[in-house]
């Protein structure tokens, strides 16, 4: 078998054998055997930067009786890049029993420094995006840039997360049009199945309509929207949520936290009114220094999310125990990315009809353009 016939699959976090060629001498000076072997032993890694990467374990003898392999140097670090082995042939190693990643367990170990985020890890076993990918850097896909009036424009992009519907990535290139978006800024994109069954990835950049801030300002629109997502989980659904959200202005729950002056002050005055508390009735108390106002943070099994609501009425119960303060929504993602919490999205109205902003995606909304028109 040949690298170029198979994919990357047979080599990603799998043991091969490939012969040792004399381009390959060099690189296994050092390790045991060597004065015997005519094959090598590698492990595939992605490098994110530099593609698909054979890191040399050991080096070995193939006979008719099958493989022997010499003992690793853990001393010495040597790895080829997979498009000066693409086109030799290669035996692969399933390792069931797992005693190669025990004997070679050292060499392996030190491999997690590349080790992908597990959005991206996911991606690497859909085989639908096959067809896009770069041969060598396989976390690089092509995706097609639409935009009306414009030309379909394809554009290497870096996959950096993943959504329900969608797949984040870096553009790696600049776009020769004008489709509001340049190298380095992260898109959206989608996977679309073509008439003749072939499988593209693509990013619509089409301006939304316009919108006011008196448009905003009730909260419906971003209800309508989440309601129509709700009904049909579809891409233009899903990007008219985020694009409102990213011009919207949320409620935000808080704990109001007195200073200790301002609270020693406050249980004074309910000391005086014990015998009477009906004293207290009607009074206002105005705190002298300044009020901390903590966001509540809310929790479903292991994974904690931050509230928001499209207006006060929404919190409905839950908001009678808090403080409430509106805020823009690109101020609550900073407050949402730096909670001591690790939090894993914003909730949007979690007690009506939800809809969970996830935190691998607040840094695309934050990057959204705004539909506000001035």
């Amino acid at each position: 078998m040949k690298y170029k016939e198979t994919g990357f699959r047979p080599f990603y976090h799998h043991f091969v054998s490939l012969p040792l060629k004399d381009s390959l001498k060099t690189a296994v000076e050092g390790f045991p055997g060597l004065k015997d072997a005519n094959c090598i032993l590698v492990y595939g890694y992605i490098d994110q930067e530099r593609g698909l990467t054979l890191e040399i374990l050991a080096v070995g003898k193939e006979t008719k009786r099958g493989f022997h392999f010499a003992d690793g140097n853990d001393k010495v670090r040597a790895f080829i890049r997979i498009a000066a082995v693409e086109e030799d042939d290669f035996s692969f190693f399933p390792d069931e029993k797992g005693e190669l990643s025990q004997r070679y367990a050292a060499k392996i170990e030190s491999l997690h420094h590349y080790d992908a985020s597990e959005e991206v890890e996911k991606t690497r076993s859909m085989s639908f995006l096959d067809g896009s990918r770069d041969e060598n850097c396989v976390d690089d896909v092509l995706v097609y840039l639409v935009k009306d009036g414009l030309n379909t424009e394809g554009c290497w992009t870096k996959i950096t997360g993943l959504g329900d519907h969608w797949i984040m990535g870096t553009l790696l290139n600049e776009p020769y049009q004008d489709f509001g978006y340049h190298k380095g800024e992260t898109i959206a994109f989608f996977v679309q199945e073509t008439e003749d069954k072939k499988v593209i990835c693509y990013s619509d950049m089409n301006p939304s309509q316009k919108l006011t801030a008196e448009d905003l300002e009730d909260g419906s629109m971003l209800e309508a929207a989440v309601t129509a997502f709700n009904n049909e989980r579809s891409e233009p659904h899903l990007i008219d949520i985020m694009e409102i959200l990213r011009d919207s202005y949320v409620w935000v729950p808080c704990t109001a936290v007195l200073s200790e002056a301002d609270q020693k002050r406050m249980e004074e005055m309910v000391l005086k009114a014990e015998d009477n508390p009906e004293a207290l009735i009607g009074q206002n108390f105005v705190a002298q220094d300044e009020t901390r106002l903590i966001p509540d943070i809310l929790q479903n099994g292991d994974q904690f999310f931050f509230p928001v609501f499209s207006t006060v009425e929404a919190m409905g119960e839950y908001g009678d125990h808090f403080s409430k303060v509106q805020k823009h929504m690109l101020e609550v993602i900073p407050l949402a990315r730096n909670n001591e919490k690790k939090v894993a999205g914003i909730v949007l109205n979690a007690f009506s009809e939800p809809f969970v902003l996830d935190a691998q995606i607040w840094d695309l909304v934050e990057k959204m353009k705004s539909r506000i028109v001035n």
